[in-house]
Formats: C-alpha cells, sequence, structure tokens
C-alpha cells in the first residue's frame, strides 16, 4: 500500500510516479478549496500550477517545511499555503455595502455561540451552502436549519444581508490569512486538535483545549480547516488524467531509465 509518508517522501526525491499519486489525491481538493473560496478569482488549474512551482523549487525545499507526521497536518498546510496565494491585496477586496468585518468583531459574533454554531459561521462565511454543511458536520437537515436560524440574527445583525452570499470572498480570505498568522504560544498544536477529532483524548485533556478553542479564532479556524480538509479528501470528485499528466509536465521529475525503475515502484518490489 502506498502510504502518505511514501507518496511525500517520493515527492521529495523529484520522482515522476510519487508526483502523480500525489496530484491525483491532492489537486481534487485544492480545487473545491478554490471553488469556494475563490470564485471570482484566479482560474484554479493556473494558479494551482503555480504553487505546484513554488512547491518545487530549490529541490523542493518549501515542501520539506510542511507538516508531515500525519496527512491531515500537510493537508492543512497544503490548504494554508494554497488559500494564501489566492489572497488578493488588502486594497479594495472589502464591499462598501458591508460593515467592515475584523478579528475584533467575528470575535464578539463567535463569543457567546456552541462550537457547532461557531464552526457553521465560518463555512457560511467561507459561501458553503446549508446542503454541503449537513454533510461536512453530518447533521441533519432539521439539526443544520436550526443552527442556521440561531446563527441568522447574530451573523446577519454584523455584517448585513447580501444576496446569497454575506462577505465578499476576496475579504473572508484575508480576514482567515490573518487568524491563521495570529498563533500565539498558548495555542495547542494541531494534532491535539486531530487527536481529539478522532476520540483519542480523555477529557482531561480535550477540555482544556476546547476552552481555548472556543476564545482563540486562530485555532477556531485551524479546527473548522481540519473538518474541511477530511471531508473533501473523501468527497471531491477525481480530476481526468490528461489534467494530472499537464501538472506533473511542469514539474521538475526525474526520468527513470526503463531498467532502474521509479522510487514507488521500488517500493513496491519491497512488499
Amino acid at each position: 500500500m502506498l502510504t502518505f509518508h511514501k507518496i511525500l517522501q517520493g515527492c521529495q526525491e523529484a520522482d515522476a510516479e510519487a508526483w502523480r499519486a500525489f496530484l491525483s489525491d491532492y489537486t481534487p481538493l485544492v480545487f473545491k478549496l478554490a471553488q469556494i473560496y475563490m470564485p471570482d478569482g484566479p482560474e484554479p488549474f493556473a494558479l494551482w500550477q503555480q504553487a505546484l512551482r513554488e512547491l518545487s523549487n530549490d529541490d523542493f525545499r518549501l515542501l520539506r517545511t510542511f507538516e508531515s507526521q500525519s496527512e491531515r497536518e500537510f493537508l492543512a498546510s497544503l490548504r494554508a499555503f494554497f488559500l494564501d496565494k489566492g489572497t488578493p491585496e488588502s486594497a479594495n477586496v472589502q464591499s462598501s455595502a458591508l460593515p467592515e468585518l475584523t478579528a475584533g468583531r467575528l470575535a464578539a459574533l463567535v463569543k457567546s455561540l456552541p462550537l457547532l454554531h461557531q464552526q457553521v459561521l465560518f463555512l457560511k462565511l467561507a459561501g458553503y451552502s446549508d446542503g454541503t454543511l449537513e454533510k461536512i458536520f453530518r447533521i441533519t437537515p432539521a439539526v443544520a436549519q436550526k443552527s442556521l436560524e440561531g446563527l441568522d440574527a447574530e451573523y446577519h445583525a454584523a455584517l448585513g444581508k447580501q444576496h446569497d452570499r454575506n462577505l465578499q470572498p476576496a475579504a473572508w480570505l484575508r480576514l482567515t490569512q490573518e487568524l491563521r498568522a495570529s498563533r500565539t504560544e498558548t495555542c495547542p498544536p494541531l494534532r491535539q486538535f486531530i487527536r481529539i477529532q478522532d476520540g483519542q483524548v480523555g477529557w482531561q485533556e480535550k477540555e482544556p483545549a476546547e476552552r481555548h478553542l472556543s476564545e482563540c479564532l486562530h485555532c477556531l479556524e485551524a479546527w473548522t480547516a481540519l473538518l474541511e480538509i477530511s471531508f473533501w479528501r473523501g468527497a471531491a470528485e477525481r480530476r481526468p488524467a490528461t489534467e494530472i499528466e499537464a501538472l506533473l509536465s511542469g514539474l521538475p521529475v526525474k526520468k527513470q531509465p526503463p531498467e532502474s525503475g521509479s522510487f514507488l515502484s521500488k517500493l513496491l518490489k519491497r512488499k
């Protein structure tokens, strides 16, 4: 079985088969993020192609800096990197029809809400539909509707109702970029949130982490991002093989002689 760690190791060694597996697995997720967060932004293929070139520069130096203890940690790093790539400059990104949404205003907005409602609010502001929220949080339509009804009065009062989307996408990208950069020494490591979401910790560890989470926008963004990428890792539709090959052609991968075999081929032969 080709595990995430074997694929990542092969990518760092410029192996073409490893990169093909990487692109096949993660391009669907990346394109979904582009569809949600950048509906009016750069064309996803071109933006992903540019991001991949940066990841492969200088012997894949940047790729080697991403968290890689687990796949979800790695994907959280990849998500942050890709969204930062698609975030426009601060000028002219806030709609004049909406009051400015700052970190302070958002903190006041979520302060009295239960954790589930906070997560729903984050993804509603990102542009998610009610139907997709039901699938991400594994809640029934009735529960989802009740959550949204509870949020409506509060977030519409702060943001104003603006068609089907409550915030201009570029403004939300800028704000979440600010939140990702606001980590403090008191923030739990991301792997602790993964263990909590997987039910691998007792209440002694879970309770203080969730209490911190309810008061920290950086960690709320990180926590919600983990749920988001976990969902799309399995739900995003695979991309055409021709698209994967086009992305691969722009990477500095090694052309292996037929007799030598690739990095992944050698791994498979050891099984």
